[in-house]
């Protein structure tokens, strides 16, 4: 099975210092002379052994990645250096487990009964790995191997290949002969400076040049000639000025604080998702153990952390409706439509550029590791599909070599806000045709939804796919669709228009009433979260009541959060209300957009710079996903501040003379 990818992570290395360095004369020089020195011991020492802990799907070893690559000696005209390779070997073998009746006795005489469950739920795992595709070659045709196979890593004399130093050794250690691949190779200083590099050079030099210049300008008119205000356009860089508007919050006069809340706390639960999702994803020393991990009860929360994506989307059609002028006409809306687009682009492109141009360079240099190829990919697919996400069209152009790997739901979220003013011109009219656009549009996203769960069947959550070959297809059939993500926007419309009608009234509503909504409110998220566990049950097997689940859930979670902002906006919301509006959560809520953005790649630059597989645990996983959150949120304030300010300062001086 071969995928198409459309990025190449070796792009970002220097290939030509690579086959430069390769002699084949001088590799069976330094060969000959290894064999008999001492020399011998860090190539050797830097290399992976048989790993521990096969049983639970410790599959790989990276033997010391910083060792092989300071190797450099030089003795009796001979200079040596070391190459880091990974090499493959696949399980291309029938595994076949001890008998029943042998296990019987083994664990009789040895370990009891927990060593037949260990075996039974090793060789189960192995079945399920057998056929999952992992890309293991990079040509315009991704090949692809399956996951049962040694990940191995083997330090070498840098002039040669693996198969050199392979041919070598076989002849006097009479070993079986076994097939491997070898994958990727680094060395030293291998890293190639681009385009990007320079323009991420340019760009961000020149910001801090402006933001210093600025900053002075400001601080002169504010402390030494003591002037409140300053020149707006020369300020609007000013670290004092843009430090003071991030860190205080108005409230306009329609304002939901209890948005605050939940788009903090949204945000929170995304980063921790994501952290267990790139410990799945990451080599582990308890594969199976983790993978088991995935089926218990008490990973449900993680496993419903995607509903959190349809929380934003929800908010996102809210705020289309209830922004608008309540005196706004179908007439003077279409005649500033420009302004409605370009207002949204213009606001939300700069924290994107910026995420692509820190993604197209900065993160590859800021840090090193064994897979730090996996860095190089989204390094690369950002060099060369960077407009496919500034135009938000990567999710249809793209979508398995996305720029900026979390982008994609900015994209989909900018395409249901293009598509918006199809419904919105008719919620301009009488209330009647409003509800009925909105119930049409509801129903018909819903029907969609149903077509691609009950004709593809795929899992209603994502957990059942990591290791199949069904994976890319799901991605980029429905997970990344605008069509299958439609339902909870058209949700979020529908509540923004009740909230928009009733902007500076009251909405009555009866004791009862408020009690049976809240219920069914809590009941529905509930249903949503806890319905998770039994569908996250490997294998995966189709049912109606999966695909239904994954109709529907969406929107169900949608409506849900929509109550909830309902309620505590029109004073029915009680202690929760309390919380979500507490002032701790505005600074987050601020900066939630440019957390999104980033968190990923902080992630990423931890996780793959890791210099042996990991023994997965929850607490440890926790400690990690706490330290990535103050990461995201520190570099979130600093694009915030140096960036994301001045732009929207300079967005509305500029609207404010159109």
């Amino acid at each position: 099975m071969t995928f198409r990818l459309l990025a190449d992570p070796r792009k970002s290395f220097d290939q030509e210092l690579y086959k430069r360095v390769l002699n084949y004369t001088e590799c069976e020089r330094q060969l000959k002379y290894l064999s008999n020195s001492s020399l011998a011991l860090p190539f050797i020492d830097a290399s992976a052994k048989l790993p521990s802990g096969i049983l639970t799907m410790n599959i790989n070893d990276y033997g010391d990645y910083y060792e092989c690559l300071d190797i450099n000696k030089a003795r009796d005209d001979i200079h040596l250096e070391g190459k880091y390779c990974f090499i493959r070997i696949p399980f291309s073998q029938t595994i076949t487990m001890p008998t029943w009746y042998t296990v019987s006795k083994m664990a009789r005489s040895f370990t009891g009964p927990s060593a037949i469950d260990g075996l039974v739920k090793a060789e189960k795992f192995v079945n399920n790995l057998r056929d999952a595709p992992e890309i293991t070659s990079f040509t315009d045709s991704y090949q692809t191997t399956n996951m049962m196979s040694l990940k191995l890593a083997v330090c070498i004399p840098k002039v040669c290949t693996v198969d050199q130093v392979a041919d070598f050794i076989t002849p006097p250690i009479p070993l079986p002969q076994v097939e491997f691949r070898e994958t990727v190779c680094r060395l030293p200083g291998d890293k190639m400076l681009s385009t990007a590099d320079y323009i991420a050079f340019g760009v961000f030099g020149t910001v801090v040049l402006l933001t210093i210049l600025s900053t002075c300008y400001d601080l002169f008119q504010v402390f030494i000639r003591k002037k409140s205000r300053s020149n707006r356009l020369l300020s609007c860089m000013s670290i004092y000025t843009n430090t003071i508007k991030l860190l205080t919050f108005k409230s306009p006069k329609y304002a939901m604080h209890c948005v605050d809340g939940i788009r903090a706390i949204s945000m929170l639960w995304v980063i921790v998702g994501h952290a267990y999702v790139f410990e799945l994803l990451s080599p582990a020393h308890n594969l199976m153990d983790m993978r088991e991990w995935t089926t218990y009860f008490k990973s449900t929360w993680i496993n419903a952390a995607p509903l959190v994506v349809d929380t934003f989307f929800m908010l996102s059609g809210l705020f289309c409706v209830y922004i608008l002028p309540k005196s706004l006409t179908p007439l003077r809306f279409t005649k500033t439509l420009h302004i409605f687009y370009l207002y949204r682009y213009l606001r939300t492109l700069p924290i994107l550029a910026v995420a692509v141009l820190l993604q197209a360079s900065f993160f590859l240099w800021i840090n090193d590791g064994p897979d730090w190829d996996r860095i190089a990919y989204g390094t690369e697919a950002c060099r060369s599909k960077w407009w496919a996400t500034l135009f938000h069209v990567q999710n249809y152009l793209s979508p398995v070599g996305v720029c900026v790997f979390q982008s994609w739901y900015l994209t989909v979220d900018m395409q249901l806000y293009f598509l918006s003013p199809i419904i919105i011109f008719f919620l301009l009219w009488s209330e009647s045709v409003a509800w009925f656009a909105l119930t049409f549009s509801f129903l018909t996203s819903i029907v969609v939804m149903a077509y691609y769960c009950f004709t593809y069947q795929f899992p209603s959550i994502i957990n059942s796919l990591w290791y199949s070959d069904k994976f890319y297809d799901y991605y980029k059939t429905f997970y990344v669709n605008t069509a299958t993500r439609a339902s909870p926007f058209i949700v979020g419309l529908i509540f923004g228009y009740i909230l928009w009608k009733h902007r500076g009234k009251q909405i009555i509503f009866s004791k009862k009433r408020i009690i049976a909504n809240w219920t069914v409110a809590f009941t529905a998220m509930a249903y949503c979260i806890l319905m998770v566990y039994p569908f996250a049950q490997l294998p995966y097997e189709f049912s109606f009541h999966n695909n239904f689940y994954n109709s529907i859930m969406r929107a169900i979670w949608a409506a849900s959060v929509g109550w909830i902002i309902l309620a505590c906006t029109h004073g029915y919301g009680g202690p929760l209300n309390w919380f979500l509006s507490l002032p701790m959560w505005k600074l987050p809520s601020r900066l939630s957009y440019a957390v999104y953005l980033t968190h990923v790649q902080v992630i990423m630059s931890h996780a793959n710079s890791v210099l042996a597989p990991r023994y997965f645990t929850e607490i440890d996983t926790l400690y990690f996903a706490a330290g990535y959150t103050l990461l995201s949120l520190a570099l979130a304030f600093a694009i915030c501040l140096l960036i994301d300010e001045p732009c929207a300062t300079l967005l509305k001086l500029a609207m404010g003379k159109v």
